[in-house]
């Protein structure tokens, strides 16, 4: 039994040993955020004179420009999405970047699993809204190329989307867009890739088993000897009426003199004296004599029929 044991553990260590550099592996293939690429909360455009601003608190795009007096002041305002009324808090989109391009206003909203592009007149009108799958957090223009490049990462994996924008920023569309969605492999996923005839899942899965029923083992030995003990204990426990015949047995068998019997014999006899007073020997038995009478003759009791 000890060899077994000792077998079962050594292998379920082994085993661990074993899947220690597949864990390590797929830990290793999470993208490592590396880039130019910075979120904008504020843009500027000198040409115009014109701010744009990420307002988080409202989640909205606010612009500023100058009036006749030089003073800035809000002019427009855009709602990226609505959120009152809403309790689906993951499905929201975010603002996380905003530019300003040409005379437009680009920002990029995102949520959990999806996000939009969108490009704003300085006005405050819509001009073009493109929504791509995953997360995305920071674009950039690269204007001698006429591409417009956004990206983004999260513990699911990361997205690269080009824009084309020879037509210009606020024309851009995603029939040219080149679009690279990336998702981590789930654990199940690689395993299954790693482990294409699932021996290291059922090595684990035996090894786990044995491990239950050798702890259900010594668990239930362990309480069948302590439960055994106890009934022998209670078996073997002195009653007390064994312990009162042990007494008159070990009584019985001391050896007791005639001196001891004359003494007891003594003692009766005084007993016996002592309950009764000393009294005359009289004889109160007297002789009474009944004289006939008639009331208690059976002759009148029987039939009158015998007379005759």
């Amino acid at each position: 039994m000890k060899r077994l044991i000792i077998t079962i553990i050594t292998g379920w260590i082994a085993l661990l040993f074993l899947l220690l550099p597949l864990a390590a592996q797929n830990d290793a293939t999470f993208f490592e955020p590396s880039g130019p690429f910075i979120p904008q909360s504020f843009a500027f455009d000198k040409k115009h004179d014109f701010f744009a601003v990420i307002n988080q608190a409202d989640n909205e795009i606010v612009m500023v420009s100058r009036k006749g007096d030089g003073k800035p002041e809000i002019s427009h305002r855009f709602s990226v999405d609505k959120v009152e009324g809403r309790s689906d808090g993951q499905r929201i989109y975010r603002p996380t970047s905003v530019a300003i391009y040409d005379g437009y206003v680009a920002f990029l909203a995102s949520h959990l699993d999806s996000c939009y592009f969108a490009v704003l007149n300085l006005n405050g009108k819509l001009e073009t809204k493109l929504t791509f799958p995953g997360h995305a957090n920071a674009f950039s223009y690269h204007q001698p190329a006429n591409e417009l490049y956004i990206t983004g990462e999260n513990k699911n994996g990361f997205n690269v989307i080009v824009l084309d924008t020879r037509n210009g920023v606020n024309r851009v569309n995603s029939k040219d867009a080149f679009i690279l969605h990336y998702e981590n492999p789930r654990s199940p996923e690689e395993i299954a890739r790693r482990d294409t005839w699932g021996t290291g899942l059922i090595v684990t899965v035996i090894c786990v088993i044995l491990l239950v029923l050798l702890v259900l083992y010594l668990f239930f030995k362990r309480a069948g000897m302590r439960l055994i003990a106890t009934q022998e204990l209670l078996i073997h426990k002195p009653k007390d009426e064994d312990v009162e015949q042990k007494q008159e047995t070990v009584a019985s068998n001391v050896a007791v003199s005639d001196g001891v019997y004359a003494a007891i014999a003594a003692a009766i006899y005084l007993y016996g004296e002592e309950l009764h007073d000393v009294e005359n020997t009289v004889l109160t038995i007297n002789k009474v004599s009944r004289t006939y009478s008639p009331w208690s003759s059976k002759i009148h009791g029987l039939n009158t029929y015998f007379k005759r």
